[in-house]
């Protein structure tokens, strides 16, 4: 009996061993399991961290940088819009409106010296022909009518203006002429005509005095006298 509890203590003390060196085992085999996956996770993550610290990022800022430096900005100053078309035409228009309004009034300038030119040269005929009866004899300004009729009046204008003449002085005007006027090629010609038309006779000689001045002779009772003393510049003549 003794021997057979002996026994049956050693069997169990045996199976109680095996028993806790079974579950030493598992929990071992457990824990080694867990320190495996561990590891696999540790390194799973520095491989990771790897890849990642190692991947080359795409530089963006200088993709964008070079990008937008390199775009090339569309030039709109000389783009044709509706509103830049309808300032350039306006342009147009008030530039030719202008040069329009230059030739006119450049024009009506020309149109106004010419109209001037032609009432100085009349008024001034009228002036020294017609309107100096006020005048004492001795202060009028004398001219033969055809011999006025030859002086380029217009020129003289402009000369005597020029000369810091008033315009439209035509008593001041006159009196230049009178001393101014070029002499007529055929001034001769004009008097001979203008004494026979006044007094019905001929002139034989002319004499020169001074200046301007001229004696003419006609015949009387056969022999040469002298007659009139004529400006051979304004063709007036008296006795």
């Amino acid at each position: 009996m003794n021997i057979k509890k002996i026994m049956l203590t050693i069997m169990l003390a045996s199976s109680i061993t095996i028993g806790l060196i079974s579950c030493s085992t598992n929990r071992n085999i457990d824990n080694n399991s867990k320190d495996d996956s561990i590891v696999k996770t540790d390194s799973n993550t520095n491989e990771s961290n790897s890849n990642n610290t190692n991947k080359i990022t795409p530089n963006t800022t200088n993709e964008s940088t070079s990008n937008n430096t390199n775009e090339v900005t569309p030039d709109t100053t000389n783009e044709v819009t509706p509103e830049n078309n309808n300032n350039n035409n306006n342009n147009n228009n008030n530039n030719n409106n202008t040069s329009q309004d230059e030739a006119i009034s450049s024009k009506d300038n020309i149109n106004n010296d010419s109209s001037l030119e032609n009432n100085i040269s009349e008024k001034t005929k009228s002036y020294i022909i017609n309107d100096q009866e006020n005048k004492p004899e001795s202060q009028k300004i004398k001219w033969s009518e055809s011999f006025l009729n030859q002086v380029d009046i217009e020129s003289l204008y402009k000369q005597y203006i020029d000369n810091g003449g008033i315009s439209e002085d035509l008593e001041s005007f006159a009196k230049y002429i009178t001393l101014n006027a070029p002499i007529p090629s055929n001034w001769k010609s004009l008097f001979e005509k203008d004494l026979f038309d006044a007094y019905g006779e001929k002139v034989v000689k002319l004499e020169h005095l001074n200046d301007d001045l001229y004696q003419a002779y006609v015949l009387k009772d056969g022999s040469e006298v002298p007659y009139v003393v004529v400006s051979s510049r304004t063709g007036y003549f008296h006795g």
